[in-house]
């Protein structure tokens, strides 16, 4: 389940290695504070992450990157039963070691700037995005499952600051890809409010292909819609969501599992990265076009198809700016129009660019920047697709593919890019 992106250690070795990736170590919560604290994976094992620490001597020795891991969601209690046997729920066979090549956790300082901060990737295990909260054991398929995400949240953040020197932090980077940059628009404002230390100088967001619509079906279903309220239904998310939100729509509170409704009362200053046209959505929301969406970059589509594709980038731009998101102080954006999902914490990073600007610039230029600057000066937009061949109009989309092998079939969970 871990990706290119990650690649185990164990299969690589060397002085270029150490050099070239970022080796982050395996660490899980003693289990008596898991078993105290009821901070559990789905099948009761204890919470993890991974870290690779900054050198104690640098000047970024209490700078940190704090990243969600992502790998979708379960939906009903079977299929968190099942989920409860993979990695995306339970620590119990976790690698002692995993690596990056590219993104913010990669410790090439060539290709990330943030490559001599503190870099941990929490694990995701809990099914809801680290959101749920149910006391009682919930039994399925013969065994007992646990919706405990939001005790996860709260105690990782706490042994980070306890044993790990996350107490001393002083410039704080949250961010997560898919369900985990989902994530980090739920628990933003939550984090800084109530997890962060009061050494915290800086502290801004980066969600990656976390914006998931709130979108009907190419056939005009609310399929994705209803799946997220039985999440949030079924793991007893109002308390582990963005309270402002859950305020504002009493009697649906539900709604407040979507990245628009959350991020429209978040103010922790934000720097999203998305496709308007993101693979996991192309198969899990819209389920549209398939044939056209299944050639990587859309280079087979008819132009109705183009059309098509064209008025599902308006409606994701149309919700992203009803969050508030491209007007509010100190933010910025990275949305482009790349058949891709999570490629930011990939090669997407270093070779994504719009008018000129790769991601990995603008994103810098976004977090050295003040609180109450301009997000025009730090906003980029994707372009519309071409009528005729090639249609991708931008031409920096062609360094990464997709394929929609896996998202067009009948599955519980996909899988983290």
């Amino acid at each position: 389940l871990i990706r290119s992106t990650c690649v185990l250690l164990s299969l690589l070795s060397g002085v270029f290695l150490q050099q070239t990736f970022a080796i982050l170590h395996l660490h899980k919560l003693p289990e008596e504070i898991a078993n105290s604290t009821g901070a559990v994976c789905l099948d009761g094992t204890p919470p993890a992450f991974y870290l690779a620490p900054a050198e104690t001597a640098s000047p970024k020795n209490t700078s940190w990157v704090i990243f969600f891991r992502g790998g979708g969601w379960c939906y009903d209690a079977d299929e968190c039963a099942e989920r409860a046997m993979t990695d995306l729920g339970s620590t119990k066979d976790l690698s002692p070691n995993v690596t990056f090549a590219d993104g913010v956790l990669s410790s090439d300082s060539s290709t990330n700037p943030f490559a001599a901060y503190n870099r941990a990737w929490l694990w995701y295990c809990d099914g809801a995005s680290f959101s749920g909260d149910v006391e009682t054991p919930v039994s399925a398929k013969g065994v007992s499952i646990y919706f405990r995400g939001h005790r996860i949240l709260n105690e990782v953040f706490a042994y980070l600051a306890s044993d790990f020197g996350f107490n001393q932090a002083t410039d704080v980077l949250l961010s997560g890809c898919s369900a985990g940059g989902l994530a980090t628009y739920l628990h933003a404002d939550y984090i800084r409010d109530n997890l962060l230390p009061s050494s915290v100088k800086r502290f801004k967001v980066m969600p990656i292909s976390g914006f998931f619509l709130m979108h009907d079906t190419y056939d005009g279903a609310p399929k994705y819609q209803e799946q997220m309220k039985g999440v949030f239904e079924m793991q007893n998310c109002t308390n582990g969501v963005n309270s402002q939100c859950v305020a504002n729509h009493e009697g649906e509170e539900w709604r407040c599992m979507f990245a628009n409704e959350s991020a429209a009362h978040v103010t922790s200053p934000m720097f999203p990265v998305n496709s308007a046209l993101d693979s996991w959505q192309m198969g899990n929301i819209w389920f549209g076009d398939e044939n056209c969406v299944a050639s990587g970059q859309f280079q087979n589509c008819t132009s109705g198809q183009i059309a098509d594709l064209n008025k599902y980038q308006t409606d994701f731009l149309v919700d992203f700016t009803s969050s508030g998101i491209p007007n509010r102080k100190g933010n910025g954006m990275f949305i482009e129009s790349c058949f891709e999902h999570c490629a930011a914490n990939d090669a997407g990073f270093s070779e994504y660019s719009i008018d000129g600007i790769v991601l990995k610039n603008a994103l810098m230029q976004w977090w050295n920047s003040s609180v109450n600057a301009d997000p025009k000066q730090f906003s980029y937009l994707p372009c519309s697709l071409q009528t005729q061949p090639p249609h991708q109009c931008n031409p920096s989309c062609s360094s990464t593919t997709d394929s929609l092998e896996q998202y067009f079939k009948p599955i519980a969970t996909h899988k983290e890019k």
